[in-house]
């Protein structure tokens, strides 16, 4: 039964949106008490948020949610041993950062350890005449070094020595144990360590009481929800600009610039960002009244997207918080889950009307939300490596950075290395400033080149100065000089063939993601990099610190690409006949996890309904079974039975005739 108040649907859109709201928050800080989970297994449940971060991680590195960091400047006498101390003690007071993941039978589960490990690495800079680039410089290839979910440490901090009293720190944490939201707690308890200030109890309620709980709560509601969402994405392309773009195709259209991105630039940095300030009278315009700067901007950002692709249909992801009890505030953990928003544009509506779509689509989304991994299971489609499921494009809203405080004998001031790390191929990120919002468009590289990002950057910017002066003008008309140019003549030496015709729908200038994003569903590898160490600096473990510290100054590397290594069974010939005994084996395992009694050789993994939970059970229990460790691209170069055995005979580990 839908808990949405009698007559909702009579109420302007507005005031649906806020109904919304508040029955997300009503949902999820029920009267019903998080009770305390046991200890005695050992292993503990995940919660909705761990689940599907992990298993982004298992099975595609590339869409991987970032770690969190946290960046802070400290003058005067800095007393590192103290830091250490107070990181350690950090570690201890939250359990969460003292928390493994552990792969049983495919599923996460978490292990608490005892005795945290909280390494700490000072890097000397003092004999470098450009210090404080350098620090800026490492810390931001820093903060894209990697994980080991299985053995942890889940963080770290590197303290950068600019100048006998001039620090400053990047703590990096992944982002399975804390978001965005626990740094305010994370920066205030080290501080109040370092310093020894007394700090109140820790909380009663723990991250696993709570990740047990949400857990029971997201499968008692996803059934009623999941309706909704397999109605409103029934007809959404798996990749924004799909249909639109196969039309073009067809008609020969010119791919523009956005077509052949890099994998990286030469400094190993795998996104970029571009940013730029709409003042405080032009978000009013936009808003039009009762509508939030999120929605207007929402409602922009689809509209830009529209413009760039041709695309009718529009999904762009969303972050919501779930950390909506104040017996959660005080912890750090993950709280965050997606919410896709899908939106229909033909170019024809005034802004203000589709502003108002808007809010009613943000509403319905928030009123039907479920865990972003149950809703990929239950309507995701096909998976593709290298591209995040459901939407390629996210808006997330974030609050005002707090200026650091609380450090005795210290002046703390915020420090940010331009940390741009995204698991999407684009995402705009708006941030409340003094004199309206800051708007930072950062892009994979690997998936769109600079210059169609900075395309797009430009004409967004024109974009809401248009929509500002003219919201009700049709959408499509309004002049957009960067963009615009994106859609250059084709040579008439490529002139399509007469009789090829375009789709009656597509739009002339109408570009797929794999022509709009750069260079196609199939992502180019990532290979690690490690920066030369810089000349003039030092890098040390501190004493009371538990992990030893790279030798050198390191740029970190962004390590595993499922995308390509090997290219797949195809490519391996004479690898042998297939091992009947292998392939009964495997059929069996795959009409287990999957659910289908029986699975022809030739059937697609992917097509009997195969997602990420199912990868990791799968290659779980071929290693139970069959003794080999299947890589996770493997299920995607070959996802039949029969080219997945074929693969495993290629890949040289299967124990021949083993069953």
């Amino acid at each position: 039964m839908s808990d949405e108040p009698r007559g909702a649907a009579s109420l302007p859109s507005h005031r649906q949106e806020l109904v919304a709201r508040l029955l997300a928050a009503r949902r999820r800080a029920g009267g019903d008490a998080i009770p305390a989970v046991s200890r005695e297994a050992g292993l503990l449940e995940c919660s909705p948020e761990q689940r599907r971060l992990w298993l982004a991680a298992q099975t595609d590195r590339q869409v991987a949610a970032p770690n969190v960091t946290l960046g802070l400047g400290l003058s005067g006498p800095l007393d590192v041993g103290a830091l250490a101390k107070a990181l350690t003690g950090l570690a201890e007071r939250h359990e969460t950062l003292r928390t493994v993941f552990v792969n049983s039978g495919g599923e996460p589960r978490q292990m608490i350890l005892g005795s945290p490990d909280a390494p700490l690495t000072l890097v000397d800079l003092t004999g470098d005449p450009r210090a404080e680039q350098t620090a800026l410089r490492l810390a931001t290839a820093a903060a894209g070094e990697r994980f080991d979910l299985a053995s942890g440490p889940m963080l770290r901090l590197t303290v950068y020595r600019t100048a006998p009293d001039e620090h400053r720190l990047l703590l990096v944490v992944n982002h399975l144990v804390c978001d965005g939201g626990s740094l305010g707690v994370v920066a205030r308890d080290l501080a109040a360590l370092y310093s020894g200030r007394e700090l109140p109890p820790p909380p009663a309620v723990t991250y696993a009481d709570y990740a047990a709980w949400a857990r029971t709560r997201a499968r008692a509601h996803a059934g009623e929800r999941l309706g909704h969402w397999r109605e409103r994405l029934a007809d959404a392309p798996p990749l924004l600009g799909g249909e639109a773009g196969r039309a073009s195709r067809e008609a020969g259209a010119a791919p523009g610039p956005l077509r052949d991105a890099p994998s990286r630039d030469s400094g190993g940095r795998m996104s970029s960002t571009s940013a730029f300030p709409v003042e405080a009278g032009t978000m009013d315009a936009l808003r039009g009244g009762p509508a939030t700067p999120f929605v207007a901007v929402l409602a922009a950002f689809s509209v830009l997207l529209h413009r760039a692709t041709g695309a009718s249909g529009v999904t762009v992801g969303t972050v919501t918080g779930t950390r909506a009890r104040r017996e959660l505030e005080p912890l750090v953990g993950c709280f965050i889950n997606m919410v896709p928003i899908p939106l229909c544009l033909d170019g024809t509506e005034g802004f203000r009307a589709i502003v108002a779509r808007t809010r009613a689509e943000v509403g319905a989304a928030l009123a039907h939300e479920v865990p972003f991994d149950t809703l990929t299971s239950a309507v995701g489609g096909r998976r593709r490596p290298g591209v995040h499921p459901i939407f390629q494009v996210a808006l997330i809203q974030q609050d005002a950075p707090e200026p650091p405080g609380g450090w005795d004998g210290l002046r703390a001031f915020a420090w940010s290395p331009e940390v741009d790390e995204t698991a999407y191929d684009l995402t705009l990120t708006m941030t409340p400033t003094d004199t309206g919002h800051r708007l930072a468009l950062t892009h994979r590289r690997d998936r769109v080149p600079e210059e169609g990002a900075g395309a797009l950057a430009t004409g967004f910017a024109e974009l809401l100065g248009g929509l500002a002066a003219a919201p009700d003008a049709p959408v499509g008309g309004l002049a957009l000089p960067s963009l615009d140019a994106l859609a250059r003549p084709r040579p008439a030496s490529e002139s399509p063939s007469p009789s090829r015709r375009p789709h009656a729908d597509a739009s002339p200038s109408a570009r797929p993601v794999d022509e709009l994003l750069g260079a196609g569903p199939t992502a180019a590898p990532v290979t690690g990099s490690v920066a030369a160490p810089v000349a003039g600096s030092t890098a040390a473990p501190v004493a009371g610190s538990t992990a030893a510290s790279v030798a050198g100054s390191t740029a970190a590397s962004v390590t595993g690409s499922m995308a390509a290594t090997v290219t797949g069974p195809a490519a391996a010939p004479g690898a042998g006949p297939v091992d009947e005994k292998v392939a009964a084996e495997v059929r069996r395992i795959w009409s287990e996890v999957l659910g289908v009694p029986e699975i022809d050789g030739d059937a697609d993994l992917f097509d009997l309904g195969g997602d990420s939970l199912a990868i990791t059970r799968i290659a779980a229990r071929v290693q139970e079974s069959l003794g080999v460790e299947v890589p996770a691209w493997m299920f995607f170069e070959a996802p039949t039975i029969g080219g997945f055995v074929e693969a495993l005979t290629t890949f040289g580990k299967t124990p021949p005739g083993r069953a």
